[in-house]
């Protein structure tokens, strides 16, 4: 029997580019999302921030 190192909700995650990062992530987690990772700064003008949607699954979004 083999087992998964990559936990429910691991990778790979699917990331939606938005205009507004901390617009979107703060609107997430009212409706029911909640921290992941991030915001991080990945390079200049872009950064990424990870959510857990209320099914366990890891979504990112992308944008300035």
């Amino acid at each position: 029997m083999t087992t998964s190192a990559t936990p429910r909700g691991g990778s790979p995650v699917v990331y939606w580019g938005v205009d507004d990062i901390d617009r979107v992530r703060e609107r997430l987690l009212e409706v029911g999302c909640e921290h992941h990772r991030g915001p991080l700064t990945i390079g200049p003008g872009r950064r990424i921030a990870q959510l857990r949607d209320p099914f366990g699954t890891i979504v990112g979004i992308e944008g300035p």
